[in-house]
């Protein structure tokens, strides 16, 4: 009863947003964790004296011999294999095998000197098996089986002129250096010294004759001559200039080194230069400049 009013007074909880106190605080977030921790807490006390107490040696010693089971299996497999493997090693024939390995070799070797068709595998080498085919083609003259192995050695826009004289059959041929190499177009040059260039067209003549010499031999050849040109400016002596494709260097091989180099299955650019001489020289009349821009 109220005092003053005389009001009865309900002895329900209060309501909290409408809601019974009772209810709201059950269904409140914070009154389930703190419930969930309080029952985690309480079994974790009842269940630590139980796990004090338990043996767990016979768990270990149980996973202990099934490691030992597994590793004693790997040890039994390496050791077979390494037995089968050491076997395999002794029962190789170490010798025999190195005189089917030279067997093999001088097979290959005899098929590449005969030119078989089966180790032509390159681009060159199968410009190899075509001159080979044009050099022994009785179907045409000496000049023309002369000039179409030229032409196939040659690189490309190479001048080729066979030409006889009491001496014998010579054949000339005189290619532009922009046309095996880089850098070269026109007047301009990517060397800086007239010994870099000399040294490159040096190689440049060696490597691309090597095949005409090659191929060349028995056709009653009495020299080949090899040049290698380059447009240079030329100033006339009323001062006015022109571009010219000029000369730079030409190299001869005479008839028996021919046969020297026809001999010689592994013929490289070393192997040709040890026979070449020089025919014409024209470095010293030329001059490198270099512009700044």
């Amino acid at each position: 009863m109220c005092g003053r009013c005389k009001t009865p007074l309900t002895n329900e909880a209060t309501e909290v947003g409408g809601i019974p106190f009772r209810q709201y605080a059950l269904s409140h977030p914070a009154v389930f964790i703190l419930l969930a921790l309080l029952g985690g807490t309480i079994c974790g006390i009842l269940i630590t004296p139980f796990l004090l107490k338990k043996d767990f040696a016979p768990v270990a010693a149980q996973e202990a011999r099934k490691t030992a089971n597994v590793r004693s299996q790997y040890e039994q497999q390496f050791a077979a294999r390494r037995k089968a493997l050491e076997a395999e090693v002794a029962a190789i024939d170490s010798a025999g095998l190195r005189r089917l390995a030279t067997e093999q070799y001088n097979r290959e070797l005899a098929g590449r000197k005969s030119y078989d068709k089966r180790f032509a595998l390159s681009p060159r080498e199968k410009a190899q098996l075509q001159m080979r085919s044009l050099a022994s083609d009785t179907t045409k003259s000496l000049y023309d089986a002369i000039r179409a192995v030229a032409m196939e050695a040659s690189p490309k826009g190479a001048d080729i002129s066979v030409r006889e004289s009491s001496q014998g059959i010579a054949l000339h041929i005189d290619f532009d250096m922009s046309s095996v190499t880089a850098g070269e177009q026109g007047v301009q040059t990517k060397h800086h010294t007239k010994e870099s260039l000399r040294r490159e067209v040096i190689a440049l003549i060696s490597r691309e004759t090597n095949d005409i010499f090659l191929f060349c031999k028995d056709l009653q050849l009495e020299s080949i001559h090899v040049g290698c040109r380059h447009h240079v400016k030329v100033t006339d002596q009323y001062g006015a200039t022109r571009n010219e494709n000029t000369l730079l260097y030409k190299i001869r091989v005479q008839k028996n080194r021919i046969q020297e180099l026809a001999s010689n299955p592994f013929l490289d650019v070393y192997s040709t230069t040890k026979y070449i001489e020089v025919d014409e020289d024209n470095f010293e009349g030329i001059e490198i400049t270099t512009t700044k821009l």
